[in-house]
């Protein structure tokens, strides 16, 4: 199986420039919020539903909006989807799962990449672009999960 992924292209509104009409960046965002992640539990069950509708032959995204639904973060559907679908291109093959409590080394690996800080390029070294498309894939999917939990906490708040 090949795969071939685009050159990502930087864009003005990640340079730091600023484009009129472009939306404005976070006011209150905190990088150290974005330390902020599920418990390694729900991050391997995700990845074990992910990989079930998978191998089943279905689309992976309603499963995972069930069973995120159950920790009012279902919105996080397509970005695990995404996560999951690059790391397994990053490992070259499909993701290998561990039995009940007992989680297999991609699993601790995943979790490590997704809580960090451990840095890609060091813990899963692989070919570019794969690489560098799933640095961004982790990025994305930790600040989507910060930003999530603490959507979910605005709204129990309320």
């Amino acid at each position: 199986m090949s795969f071939h992924f685009p050159v990502p292209v930087p864009c003005a509104s990640c340079s730091g420039s600023s484009v009129p009409g472009d939306p404005e960046p976070l006011q209150d965002f905190n990088p150290a919020f974005a330390r902020r992640t599920l418990p390694a539990s729900v991050l391997v069950d995700i990845a074990r539903c992910w990989r079930s509708a998978r191998e089943d032959g279905e689309h992976a995204q309603p499963s995972l909006a069930a069973r995120l639904d159950l920790f009012d973060c279902a919105m996080l559907a397509p970005v695990i989807d995404s996560f999951c679908l690059l790391f397994e291109a990053a490992l070259g093959r499909p993701m290998r799962l561990g039995l009940a409590h007992r989680l297999s080394s991609d699993e601790r690996l995943m979790v490590s990449l997704l809580e960090g800080p451990e840095l890609r390029p060091v813990t899963l070294a692989c070919a570019e672009p794969r690489g560098t498309l799933l640095d961004g894939a982790i990025h994305s999917t930790r600040l989507m999960i910060a930003l999530t939990l603490m959507q979910a906490r605005k709204v129990r708040v309320r």
